[in-house]
């Protein structure tokens, strides 16, 4: 379980080695030394030869080929300085607040450690050092060690809170402050160790041979705090404790009562928590040592004493029987323990346990072979049930009825096979009745219309090669043409046809079949336009069929780089509602098509710059294929060339279809080329970055109508899909120079049905 490699630094600091990137889990982790001499070649690694390094391959469990990433940690800074520990020792009070964050351990990057990160247990040590009331604040993922500093008598208390809202930062001053008596408990135990654990791979829950058990329920040995600690700026007293019943069942209820005082001189709120232990449990079992089975809150006044009642459910004592799948219950003594942690027990009740558990019908499950029909399918429903001690019911056993909530949508006969009538929404329910008990569950069935087309006609003819999967056709028309009248019936006398036929030339009829009962729709756009217009770029002005949204002429031009238009992108985009970019060049293409153009900019784009191709019908629906910014994160390290994304946004709902990370500058003489190719409403993207061969990027499905295509760049938006990238960078600055794109040449071959 080691990592062997050679590596060299220029100064101190810490080698990690991760896996697949630059934020996996570490296998490996190795500090370098400084090196005695600085100047020019005086690299420090390990002398030009290769190290061996301890690692957790085989602990984590990783298997197969895998990527290594090597990051470079810089060496820490010193924990204090002379003026910081000056000023802590000057202060009546000093406050260290300490923890970790997403760097030490997230969903897909465990913890190496249980340390706290970095040099802050050397910071706490130093202030405490100089200043006897110091307090230490802890905010993290979870536990971490504190053995080195927890008893340190000049350190009188420390605060632990998880991550919190926005309004943390005033509920933690409540606290220190003494507004506020706070009176939480760990809902974890915290352990004095890393090393007190099992393996990380090892998930045994009850230890043994040799190896510590997991958890208050396992864990036998010592811990810096354990579950259910918490203190409070007040002193609390327990007394009088009692149960209600000294002999029980698994069937019912028994109360635990007992009385706490508060003995100091501050209101506070107690957590009285109440663990169950069963001594006679054979130790075969590997019963826990105790588990907690109820907890109750209270807020006492200075001085005051309340009874406190705490109801547990003796169905709740159970144990799981491995063997026979089911719930089961030791018989013998249990001890009810009441306190004010796991550990911190203030008394003790008992009761001996006796009888059978008596399960009930507690859970049906009712499931079709299909939920979605069209009028006179069949499908049978299957059904499974279960008791309260979680074993399976025969269902043989039981008495059954189906029923159907909406008989002239969906029936359902004795047996439970379900036959559909005709379109709606209807739900099937099965009654289980199991020794006097009664449960139910559903399962819903839609019997969706028939939407088909019969036949859609465009100027009197069968649309060639129709297919009812396909939702957009385009015809390829002369200038000067008629438009050609749309005409459609449906497969189903009942469903309603309603035909917008096109204004003009370019226009789009629109046919939509309805059924009015369900309100589901099936939509087809038929697309008429001539043959649109390729432009090198090279004239003093541009052609007559190019028009310009949200035009701002001081930021285009035909002559910033002859040959090309240049666009210098402003503040603006068009994604998620931002419907104000400027300077989007477009001209009508409301046919099947393929475009190409040619691009290079003046710098690499900065967040959320971008620049490309679009098909666009309106602001809210459009589609683009655009050379961006890459997306920023806090763990980015050098430049970033940018990313081509291939995006679709629909009814102002948009998606990536797909992107790729550039490996080089789009600048100077290195050009990008960008492919959007339009078939029906499936649009395919394709890039070339060496200027000769193209590689598709990916296709998806829009159905747009009215289309206009073009070229456009612009400053852009921080959009949803960016902050939900881990360690996203919100920042936005950009550099003095503008961001000038440039376009060699729009090509756009057209084609259609004629």
């Amino acid at each position: 379980d080691s990592i062997k490699f050679r590596i060299s630094v220029a100064a101190g600091g810490t080698i990690e080695a991760r896996v697949g990137s630059a934020t996996g889990n570490i296998i490996a982790s190795k500090k370098i030394e400084a090196p005695q001499q600085q100047g020019a070649g005086a690299f420090r690694g390990f002398g030009g030869r290769a190290t061996t390094v301890a690692s957790k391959i085989n602990t984590l469990g990783i298997t197969g080929p895998q990527t290594v990433v090597f990051v470079y940690r810089e060496p820490e800074v010193p924990a204090t300085d002379k003026e910081t520990l000056d000023l802590a020792a000057s202060a009546d009070i000093a406050i260290v607040f300490a923890g970790t964050d997403q760097s030490t351990g997230r969903e897909e990057s465990d913890r190496f450690s249980l340390k706290l990160p970095g040099n802050q247990e050397e910071l706490i040590k130093a202030v405490a050092a100089v200043n006897p009331n110091t307090i230490v604040v802890l905010q993290g993922m979870g536990m971490v060690e504190v053995e080195d500093f927890k008893n340190n008598p000049n350190i009188p208390g420390m605060i632990w809170t998880g991550y919190n809202g926005q309004a943390q930062g005033t509920a933690i001053a409540k606290i220190l402050f003494g507004e506020v008596n706070p009176g939480g408990k760990l809902s974890i135990s915290w352990y004095k160790s890393v090393r007190d654990l099992p393996e990380f791979n090892d998930y045994t829950l009850r230890g043994g041979k040799g190896k510590s058990g997991r958890t208050y329920w396992y864990y036998d040995k010592d811990v810096s705090y354990e579950f259910g600690y918490g203190l409070s700026y007040t002193a609390f007293e327990y007394s009088n404790f009692d149960i209600s019943k000294k002999s029980i069942t698994p069937n019912e209820k028994v109360t635990v009562t007992f009385d706490i005082k508060n003995t100091g001189n501050a209101d506070g709120d107690e957590i009285a928590q109440v663990y169950v232990r069963t001594p006679e449990s054979p130790a075969s079992l590997q019963r826990p040592i105790k588990r907690l089975k109820g907890f109750k809150r209270i807020t006492i006044p200075a001085g005051q004493t309340k009874t406190v009642s705490i109801d547990i459910d003796c169905s709740d004592l159970w144990f799981w029987d491995a063997g026979n799948d089911k719930i089961t219950f030791d018989k013998g003594r249990y001890i009810f323990e009441i306190g004010a942690s796991s550990k911190d027990i203030k008394g003790r009740v008992e009761a001996n346990m006796n009888g059978d558990y008596d399960a009930i019908l507690s859970t049906v499950v009712i499931d079709c072979s299909n939920i979605v029909f069209r009028p006179g399918n069949t499908g049978q429903t299957s059904l499974t049930a279960s008791l309260s001690d979680d074993s399976f019911l025969d269902i043989s056993k039981a008495k059954i009825i189906y029923k159907s909530n909406n008989p002239s949508v969906a029936s359902v006969d004795e047996n439970g096979q379900v036959k559909a009538i005709r379109p709606g929404v209807a739900s099937v329910f099965a009654y289980v009745n199991y020794k006097g008990t009664t449960v139910s569950n559903s399962c819903p069935v839609k019997v969706m219309p028939d939407l088909t087309p019969a036949e859609i006609t465009v100027g009197g003819k069968k649309i060639n090669g129709f297919n009812k999967d396909i939702k957009a056709y385009s015809y390829l028309l002369k200038e000067n043409s008629k438009i050609p009248v749309v005409k459609a019936s449906a497969s189903n006398k009942d469903i309603e046809v309603n035909i917008t036929q096109a204004g003009e030339v370019p226009g789009t009829a629109v046919v939509i079949f309805i059924d009015n009962n369900t309100l589901e729709k099936n939509s087809f756009y038929i697309n008429f336009d001539i043959n649109s217009t390729s432009d090198e770029f090279n004239g003093g002005s541009l052609g007559n069929k190019w028009e310009w949204v949200r035009e701002n002429d001081a930021t285009h031009s035909l002559s910033a780089k002859s040959g090309s238009i240049t666009i210098t992108s402003e503040p603006g985009d068009v994604s998620e509602g931002s419907n104000n970019a400027k300077n989007i060049l477009l001209q009508s293409a409301n046919t099947d098509w393929t475009i190409e153009t040619k691009l290079v900019g003046s710098r690499a784009p900065s967040q959320p710059e971008n620049a490309g191709i679009i098909a666009y019908e309106n602001d809210d629906n459009f589609v683009k294929l655009i050379f961006r910014a890459v997306i920023k994160t806090t763990r980015q390290r050098g430049a970033q060339p940018g990313t081509i994304d291939f995006l679709i946004e629909e009814n102002g709902i948009a998606k990536s279809v797909a992107s790729f990370n550039l490996k080089s500058e789009i600048v100077g003489e290195n050009a990008l080329l960008l492919k959007l190719e339009k078939k029906g409403n499936i649009y395919t993207a394709s890039y070339s970055a060496d200027g000769e061969a193209f590689k598709t990027l990916g296709t998806g499905d829009a159905l747009l109508k009215d289309i206009r295509a073009g070229l456009f760049a612009c400053d852009g938006v921080i959009t949803q899909s960016m902050t939900s990238t881990y360690y996203f960078d919100s920042d936005t600055s950009k550099p003095d120079t503008p961001f000038n794109v440039s376009f060699d040449y729009f090509h756009i071959i057209n084609s259609g049905l004629k």
